[in-house]
C-alpha cells in the first residue's frame, strides 16, 4: 500500500471507532498500520489526528482531550520514564484503561453545563441528554464552585442486564449513547471519572481520584508506584487476574506522573499535539481462549469462494460470546489442519471480528484438515475447485453468490430495511434474481408475499426508488472492486463511467484491481446492466479542487489552516500524491521528506504567508 492508501484506512478505521458501534479494525491491526505509516513517514500529518471530527451539535472543549501515547511492552516504558528524568519521589499513578467511550462532564458553580465526547480532540458531541439517564453523573457539584471538567470513560458494565445479542460491550454502549429516541437504556451505561481539568484543587492524580469517588463519582481502581519493578508487577498482575474481576472492560493501563505541577514542564520539553507526554498507556497482548471445535460450516462469498467458519464451544472474551469464527480460506484449514474435537485458540484484539490463532491439537503425521474440507458447493453442489487460496464455485447461476451479490449492493446502498431474510425469500419467489431485479419491482409482486403488509412494501419501493440515482464514483465504489473507494477513484481521475471504462493505468495498486476487475466479462455483464436501472450522474473532472498540501508549523493551528484552505476553494490533502498542487511549508529550502518528495514531483513550493496574503488578495 501506498503512505496515502495508508492513512485512508486508519482515517476510515478511526471513524467507525468513534461514530459508529461497527469497528472495522483490530486495535492490533490498527497499531501496526500505524507502526508501518510510522516507519514510511514519522512526520506525516495523520498523527497529528486526534479521534474524528465529523459529528453533529458539537462542543469545543477548553482544554483539548488528545489521545494517549502507547507501550507495548514494560520495557517501553522503562524508556519513557528515562525520557522524562522526574524524580522517583514524584510516583506514577496506574490506571485501567477501560474500554468505553471518553467524555468530559462541565461544571461551573457547582452545577452540570454539559457532557460531550471527545470527538477529535478539540471539538466534541453534545451529549447532554444522557446526563438525565446515566446514575453516575451528579447534576450539582459541592467539592469546588470553580469551573471544571471530571473526563472519564462511558461503558457497559460486563455484567450488565442489557440485552447485548452477543456483541462486545463497548458497541452496545455507543448505539445506546447515540440513539436518538427510547433513551430510557441509557440507565445502563456507567461513567468512570477518571481525571479532574482544574488548577490547585488537588496536587496529586491519586488524590482528584480520591476526591471524585467521595463526593459521588463512580471512580476507577488505583495504585501509585515508584519504580519500574513495580509497574511491573502491577501489569503482570493485571494480565494474570486484575483485567479479570473489574467489572468493566480494559484493553490496558494508563500510568501517569502523579504529581500534577510536573505536567506543564514536562509538556514543554516537546510538542504537544497528540498527546500529552507526562502518560502513557500500557497496552495487553491480544486475548485469546481455548475452547473446542464442534464442525465447519462452509458459506459461498459473493465471489464464488468457499468461506470456511469454525464452529466452537462458546466462550467470552471482550464482553461478547463467541462461538463462530472465520478460517477465511480453504489453505488455512488445510494449514492447521484441524479436525472435530481439537483445541483451538480464539483470539479477539478488542472490538474486531474473532479469528482462530492456533490448532492446539495439531498432527503433523495426520493428512491435514482433510475430514472438514468439501468437495461440492453447498448451495448448488457444483463440483468446487482449487482457486489459489479458495475452494471456488465455478457455476456463475449458483443461488448462494447470487443472494450474496445482492446482500452486498443493498447494504452498499444504505438500504436498511431491506433485511438479509426478505432478500432470501424474493429470490427464493424468483422475484429478485439479480441487483437489477431490486429496481423492476411494482407493488403488484409483492402482494401476497409473507410479510410484506402493505407498509412494509410501500417502505421497501421507497426505499429501493431513492437508491437509484448516485454519482458515478459511488456507483463504481458499490461494485465490490478490492480497495476501491469515492476518493480512491478521485485520486485514479476517474470521475465518469467513461473514465471507468477507460481507465488503464496500473501504477497503484488501487488501478491494478480495476484492471483486473473490468476483463471479467461477468463484471461487465453487471455494470452494463446496473448501467440501465440506475440514475448514474458524471462528475467533471474540472469540478474538483487544487490540492494542497502542508508541512511544518502554520502561523495557525493545524484546524484552522485547513479551514482557511477548504474556504479558499482547496482540497486539502494529509499526503503527497501525484495530484498534489501546493506543498505549504515554513521554508522551502527545508529538508523535510515531504519537501524533497514535492521536489522530486515537480509539486510548487509556496511559504504559507505568501500563500494566505496572496488569496487573501485575489479574494
Amino acid at each position: 500500500m501506498t503512505i496515502s492508501e495508508i492513512v485512508e484506512k486508519l482515517i476510515a478505521a478511526k471513524e467507525a471507532y468513534y461514530e459508529t458501534s461497527s469497528p472495522i479494525m483490530s486495535d492490533s491491526d490498527f497499531d501496526s498500520l500505524e507502526e508501518e505509516l510510522r516507519s514510511l513517514d514519522p512526520r506525516n500529518p495523520y498523527f497529528g489526528i486526534v479521534g474524528t471530527g465529523s459529528q453533529d451539535n458539537k462542543i469545543r472543549h477548553t482544554f483539548p482531550m488528545l489521545s494517549m501515547q502507547k507501550a507495548k511492552t514494560v520495557e517501553e516504558i522503562g524508556k519513557w520514564m528515562d525520557k522524562l528524568a522526574v524524580n522517583d519521589q514524584a510516583g506514577f499513578c496506574i490506571q485501567p484503561k477501560i474500554d468505553g467511550l471518553s467524555a468530559s462532564c462541565c461544571y461551573e458553580n457547582g452545577r452540570l453545563l454539559y457532557v460531550a465526547t471527545r470527538g477529535d480532540g478539540a471539538t466534541g458531541q453534545d451529549i447532554t441528554h444522557i446526563a438525565d439517564h446515566v446514575q453516575d453523573i451528579p447534576e450539582n457539584i459541592e467539592f469546588t464552585k470553580d469551573r471544571i471538567e471530571v473526563r472519564g470513560e462511558l461503558y457497559l458494565p460486563k455484567d450488565t442486564k442489557y440485552d447485548t445479542q452477543g456483541r462486545p460491550l463497548r458497541n452496545n454502549c455507543v448505539g445506546l449513547i447515540n440513539r436518538k429516541e427510547s433513551r430510557e437504556e441509557l440507565h445502563f451505561v456507567r461513567f468512570a471519572a477518571f481525571q479532574i481539568i482544574c488548577e490547585n484543587l488537588v496536587e496529586t492524580e491519586s488524590e482528584a481520584i480520591e476526591l471524585l469517588g467521595s463526593n459521588g463519582f463512580n471512580t476507577v481502581s488505583t495504585e501509585t508506584a515508584f519504580s519500574i519493578n513495580q509497574i511491573d508487577d502491577y501489569f503482570k498482575n493485571y494480565l494474570a487476574e486484575l483485567r479479570n474481576l473489574w467489572k468493566y472492560e480494559t484493553d490496558g493501563l494508563v500510568i501517569t506522573v502523579n504529581n500534577r505541577k510536573l505536567f506543564a514542564d514536562i509538556d514543554s520539553r516537546w510538542v504537544v499535539n497528540h498527546h500529552h507526554h507526562y502518560a502513557i498507556a500500557l497496552k495487553p497482548p491480544a486475548e485469546a481462549k481455548e475452547t473446542k471445535l464442534k464442525t465447519v460450516e462452509w458459506q459461498i462469498s459473493r465471489q464464488g469462494n468457499a468461506i470456511p467458519v469454525a464452529v466452537f464451544d462458546p466462550v467470552f472474551i471482550g464482553g461478547a460470546r463467541i462461538e463462530r469464527a472465520s478460517l477465511s480460506n480453504y489453505e488455512t484449514v488445510k494449514k492447521m489442519g484441524i479436525s472435530a474435537g481439537n483445541r483451538l485458540l480464539i483470539e479477539r484484539a478488542n472490538d474486531v471480528i474473532p479469528y482462530v490463532r492456533e490448532n492446539l491439537d495439531l498432527d503433523e503425521s495426520s493428512e491435514p484438515g482433510s475430514d472438514l474440507i468439501i468437495s461440492n458447493c453447498p448451495s448448488c453442489r457444483t463440483k468446487l475447485e482449487e482457486q489459489g487460496v479458495h475452494l471456488h464455485c465455478p457455476n456463475k447461476e449458483c443461488p448462494e453468490t447470487s443472494i450474496q451479490k445482492i446482500l452486498f449492493w443493498v447494504r452498499e446502498s444504505g438500504i436498511e430495511q431491506i433485511a438479509e431474510a426478505t432478500i432470501r425469500s424474493l429470490y427464493n419467489k424468483k422475484i429478485v434474481q439479480n441487483i437489477k431485479d431490486l429496481y423492476n419491482i411494482n407493488q403488484d409482486d409483492l402482494k401476497g408475499v409473507e410479510g410484506f403488509a402493505q407498509k412494509k412494501i410501500s417502505s421497501f419501493l421507497t426505499e429501493v426508488s431513492t437508491s437509484k440515482r448516485m454519482s458515478a464514483r459511488e456507483f463504481i465504489a458499490k461494485l465490490g472492486i478490492p480497495l476501491v473507494q469515492k476518493k480512491a477513484l478521485a485520486k485514479l481521475k476517474i470521475f465518469s463511467m467513461k473514465d471507468f471504462f477507460d481507465f488503464d493505468d496500473p501504477s497503484y495498486i488501487i488501478g491494478q484491481n480495476i484492471i483486473s476487475w473490468k476483463k471479467n466479462d461477468t463484471n461487465m455483464s453487471l455494470v452494463k446492466d446496473l448501467s440501465e436501472a440506475l440514475d448514474i450522474i458524471d462528475e467533471k473532472a474540472a469540478d474538483t479542487k487544487p490540492k494542497v498540501c502542508m508541512t511544518g508549523k502554520g502561523p495557525l493551528p493545524r484546524k484552522e489552516l485547513i479551514s482557511e484552505i477548504e474556504n479558499m476553494g482547496y482540497e486539502f490533502s494529509e499526503t503527497i500524491t501525484s495530484d498534489t498542487s501546493i506543498l505549504l511549508c515554513e521554508n522551502s529550502n527545508g529538508t523535510s521528506s515531504k519537501l524533497q518528495k514535492a521536489r522530486k514531483n515537480g509539486i510548487e513550493l509556496i511559504n504559507y504567508s505568501d500563500f494566505f496574503v496572496n488569496n487573501v488578495k485575489s479574494n
